[in-house]
């Protein structure tokens, strides 16, 4: 049997229909080779390159620095505890690096930026007290709690400049003291209180510093003080800062020695004595209150608020006195 070829004998071919695409599976396939293409360039990530990577000082490799901000917390937070009297603790939160705009952005207005210059190095010191931490001192000071005042951005009253300088004052002394024992490279030196935080910002924004964040715990409320240190200032130290100071003698006796000089409350506790409130009435100026007999050998001493010795009641020079017999057995902590 003949069948003749021509243009048209194709569409009796059964496997024509299976050998081609359909207009739809054609439009279907280019968009899924697109989608392909979309997704090859999408995995191609570009990170850019920062030059301050190339060279920076790891603040954790810095251990004469650490050093020098815990002794200066150690002698700090004695002196401080005499002006803010319900002062808990001190202590380092942490050291990190970052680009000092990044800096500038976190301090709150308004500021309290303590400019320090040091001797010799390249560059300045930068010491920002918390806002609210200033206004929790303030309150305290007046008698108020340990709360902050509403911040709205105002600036600081002339009063309020006096006890920031005062704190301040008391911060560098220590902190210079800490330095020069430590480092031996010049001195730290209070230059002067900046209120605007962009000023900060001298030559680049991508400028490195260093920021040791101190914590300061007041009756439960926690503010902070920050220490900028621009790398470009230790840099001339670095080597210096990344050897660590094996002799601890200089560290124990500055702490003896600052300890030694910290004032205490002692207080001589009489005997309790019992009266109603018909007897408490009844007393007027020129009455006496009469104590036990036995009140002379049982006299308890306190040194700040810790019951410490026993004594006896006398005299000494003409002046009412506590003679000392026996100190007071304290708890172990832990134990009831």
């Amino acid at each position: 049997m003949l069948y003749k070829i021509g243009k048209s004998s194709a569409i009796f071919n059964p496997m024509a229909e299976e050998d081609f695409l359909s207009q739809d599976e054609i439009d279907m396939l280019l968009q899924s080779l697109g989608k392909e293409e979309e997704e090859a360039e999408e995995e191609v990530k570009y990170k850019p390159f920062d030059i301050n990577e190339l060279e920076r000082i790891s603040p954790t490799r810095l251990i004469k620095l650490e050093q020098v901000i815990n002794r200066w917390i150690a002698s700090a937070t004695a002196e401080l505890r005499g002006i803010i009297f319900n002062l808990d603790n001190i202590s380092l939160s942490e050291i990190k690096t970052e680009k000092i705009s990044d800096f500038v952005l976190k301090i709150p207005l308004p500021a309290a930026i303590a400019v320090l210059n040091v001797e010799a190095l390249n560059g300045r010191l930068y010491m920002v007290l918390d806002t609210r931490l200033i206004y929790t001192i303030i309150s305290i000071i007046f008698g108020g709690p340990a709360q902050p005042y509403k911040v709205e951005g105002k600036s600081f009253t002339k009063f309020e400049q006096k006890i920031i300088n005062n704190l301040v004052e008391v911060l560098v002394r220590h902190l210079n003291t800490a330095w020069v024992e430590l480092i031996r490279e010049g001195e730290v030196q209070f230059v002067g209180i900046e209120d605007n935080p962009r000023r900060l910002i001298t030559i680049s924004r991508n400028e490195i510093v260093i920021v040791i964040t101190l914590e300061v715990e007041i009756e439960g409320f926690k503010g902070y003080v920050y220490l900028a240190i621009p790398m470009k200032t230790i840099d001339p130290i670095k080597d210096i800062l990344r050897t660590a100071d094996t002799e601890s003698g200089d560290f124990r006796d500055v702490i003896l020695s600052n300890l030694m000089g910290t004032p205490v409350l002692l207080e001589a506790i009489l005997p309790t004595l019992v009266m109603n409130v018909h007897e408490l009435l009844e007393m007027k100026e020129g009455d006496f209150i009469p104590l036990d007999p036995r009140a002379t050998d049982s006299i308890t001493v306190k040194v700040a608020g810790v019951p410490m010795f026993k004594g006896i009641l006398g005299e000494s020079a003409g002046r009412k006195a506590v003679k000392i017999k026996s100190f007071v057995e304290l708890p172990v902590r832990g134990e009831e």
